[in-house]
């Protein structure tokens, strides 16, 4: 049974970056050093997008662990038009199973959360932030920010700010 406040948590040196744990199905954590080009799993080669650079650069934090992480979401909970941006920009296609790999380069946990604790962005800012997949926020011992992977993506492709390493 899902749960709506659980989450995956994304720790960074001043935010957590929240996803919902159920469009993450599982976390694989892989060596620092090993190249992460094409994440193989099932023996399927599935669509691979680093994303932890781009959450340090555009949010001003730094991991709190050297760690090279792959969640593991469903093409499903994305859209059509993200799809299509992920398979242009990792030239590859979907496999069967339609998965498809997010990498950070810091330590990912499970965490349960009192969605109380979250609130919405203010109404005045709220479109703009929300067309940047964050969703809402929260204040604990740090900054917690509710993200869309989904909308994080479409915006960081509309931008260019998603570029091959």
């Amino acid at each position: 049974m899902e749960a709506h406040n659980h989450f995956t948590c994304i720790a960074y040196n001043t935010v957590d970056f929240l996803i919902q744990s159920k469009y993450v199905l599982f976390g694989i954590y892989l060596d620092a050093g090993q190249d992460s080009n094409n994440i193989v799993f099932n023996r399927e080669t599935l669509p691979h997008i680093r994303i932890g650079h781009l959450l340090e650069k555009e949010f001003s934090c730094e991991s709190i662990e050297e760690c090279n992480v792959v969640l593991v979401m469903k093409k499903q909970d994305f859209a059509a038009d993200v799809c299509k941006q992920i398979e242009d920009f990792t030239q590859t296609a979907f496999p069967m199973s339609g998965n498809l790999a997010i990498s950070v380069n810091t330590s990912v946990s499970s965490k349960i959360i009192d969605v109380e604790t979250l609130r919405l962005i203010p109404q005045s800012i709220r479109e703009r932030q929300q067309e940047c997949g964050i969703c809402a926020i929260g204040f604990t011992n740090k900054k917690q920010i509710l993200i869309s992977p989904d909308n994080l993506l479409r915006k960081f492709f509309a931008v260019g700010l998603i570029k091959k390493r």
